[in-house]
């Protein structure tokens, strides 16, 4: 059963509500989710609790402001402290971040995963268990690519230019069912096609018996003798604050995936998990920034899909590029201009296109916790990072000019504004540096509780156990030893469901030992630095 504020009566209630089963999860999206399914499915009793709100697909109306007051962390202004600083819109809702995410469904680069084993000693993830996790997880979600007349002339656009210039344009695959191409997916889906968590895994964990609580914050990992016994919490609600009962779940399994801004602050306040000294440690995020094309003939860029096709070019290189769409009165806050200039610009609106570049970072930050339930994000773009996003920049100007852009407006001073070549040679040429930049945003935040072959600069093991408290698990970006360069919701939800198996296992009484290939015994540890 799904309960929430209003359903359990938290107004009259008073004291602690205490609750008991075989799981308890923390957090109801991409991690968690499918954990949480696939326990129930095998029997177990799970009970999932999640800090936000529950929002049914009824309520989504078409009101961006709204929606992100309402689902996303600190009213969508969480934002990392640095140069330049970075928005870090992450959801506060059941479903979580799939819920106000694009739905975009990428697979790990098969050199990120080469990365991840080598370098931090990931030996037993390996592609073709992976791909059997992926090939669960897309059918669930009924993965596929989207039909050209429902993604927008915005993506049609962006193949255009894309072919010209000879790069591998194509649609992007999206965890989305019937798609009607309505444009507000970071709003939540008003017809249910995006199969967000909040409409796929959670209602069917429900039949299968799972309990699922809205506005409950938890606060500490229980343990005892070195095992995880459960949390406790508090219930919360979400829109206006109010504090109902405390809560505690005695669980024989503890499992965070409260997100990689979450997650560190949970064991934080446990102060559990933690002898690497690596937690909320090496937060790593996608920066991303755009170009807005503007097209001599109507673009409506709101008509369509927000997310739909992509160039893959320079994957290798940590550079990926994404149509996406922002509606007027958000793209026009991103604008780098003011006044008439900015009216003017905002008066091509339906004339415009929006073409992402995403950057795969070899920058670090960390999240540090600070008094009461508040934290600190801070993260630098580096000198290496900013070379790849300006390469990204051109590409994807050079690509809007390739299908008919009359002018191309860039986030960077200086370069506002390109409407010719010698604009675009002159950005090429440039040494950008991070103050130069108006808007730049970090998405899909991962790290913070990295795994790894070894318990001195890691946090979490391959099957997401922690190294230092037996049965308490980790399943969420969190977990990620370094960036993807692609949208990572599909790897976070293929690694859930691995993660379903080792919690199986160790409840089962199978999993006391962890098995490491006897070729692979004297490579566990790994290379990655502290």
């Amino acid at each position: 059963m799904l309960h929430t504020w209003e359903s359990l009566g938290l107004l009259a209630k008073s004291g602690e509500v205490e609750l008991e089963s075989d799981v308890v999860v923390v957090g109801s999206g991409a991690g968690g989710a499918p954990l949480a399914y696939e326990l129930s499915a095998e029997g177990y009793s799970v009970t999932v609790l999640e800090e936000g709100g529950y929002f049914p697909t009824e309520s989504f109306r078409f009101n961006c402001r709204e929606a992100v007051l309402k689902m996303y962390r600190d009213g969508g202004l969480t934002f990392a402290l640095g140069m330049p600083i970075t928005l870090c819109p992450v959801g506060k809702t059941i479903g979580g971040t799939t819920t106000i995410n694009q739905g975009t469904a990428l697979r790990m680069p098969p050199h990120v995963l080469a990365e991840w084993r080598t370098g931090y000693g990931l030996r037993d993830l390996s592609r073709d268990e992976l791909n059997l996790y992926y090939s669960a997880v897309e059918e669930f979600l009924y993965v596929s690519k989207p039909d050209p007349e429902v993604a927008g002339l915005n993506a049609a656009k962006f193949l255009e230019g894309s072919k010209r210039l000879g790069f591998k344009g194509e649609y992007l695959p999206r965890n989305a069912k019937d798609c009607e191409g309505y444009g507000v997916c970071c709003f939540g889906c008003p017809t249910g096609a995006k199969q967000s968590t909040n409409v796929s895994y959670i209602p069917e964990a429900v039949k299968k018996g799972a309990e699922v609580f809205a506005d409950c914050a938890v606060e500490r990992v229980l343990v005892d003798d070195g095992r995880a016994t459960g949390v406790t919490g508090r219930f919360v609600k979400h829109d206006t604050g109010e504090k109902g009962p405390r809560v505690t779940v005695r669980a024989k399994a503890v499992v965070l995936a409260c997100g990689t801004l979450g997650t560190p602050l949970v064991l934080a306040r446990s102060r559990l998990a933690n002898s690497s000294g690596q937690v909320g440690r090496n937060y790593r995020v996608h920066p991303c920034t755009q170009v807005v094309p503007v097209f001599e003939e109507r673009i409506d860029p709101h008509r369509g899909i927000s997310q739909s096709a992509w160039v893959h070019d320079f994957l290798n290189q940590g550079i990926s590029l994404e149509t996406t769409v922002l509606p007027p009165d958000m793209l026009s806050m991103s604008i780098p201009h003011a006044s008439r200039e900015h009216a003017a610009i905002m008066s091509q609106y339906p004339y415009t296109g929006l073409f992402g570049i995403m950057i795969k970072d070899s920058s670090s930050g960390r999240i540090i916790p600070r008094p009461g339930r508040r934290s600190a994000l801070m993260y630098q773009i580096g000198g290496e990072d900013l070379k790849r996003m300006t390469l990204g920049n051109v590409v994807a100007a050079e690509i809007a000019f390739a299908a008919g852009a009359k002018s191309v407006y860039t986030m960077i001073a200086g370069h506002s504004r390109i409407s010719s070549a010698r604009d675009l040679n002159r950005l090429k040429n440039a040494r950008i540096n991070a103050r130069q930049y108006f808007a730049m945003t970090g998405w899909h935040p991962m790290g913070t509780c990295r795994m790894g072959g070894d318990p001195e600069w890691s946090v979490a093991k391959h099957t997401g156990e922690t190294w230092d408290v037996r049965n308490l698990f980790i399943c969420d970006g969190s977990i990620f030893p370094t960036s993807l360069g692609v949208n990572p919701q599909l790897t976070i939800m293929a690694l859930s469901v691995r993660c379903a198996g080792f919690v199986d296992e160790r409840l089962s009484g199978d999993g006391e030992r962890d098995s490491v290939p006897e070729d692979d015994e004297q490579a566990g540890s790994g290379t990655a630095a502290a």
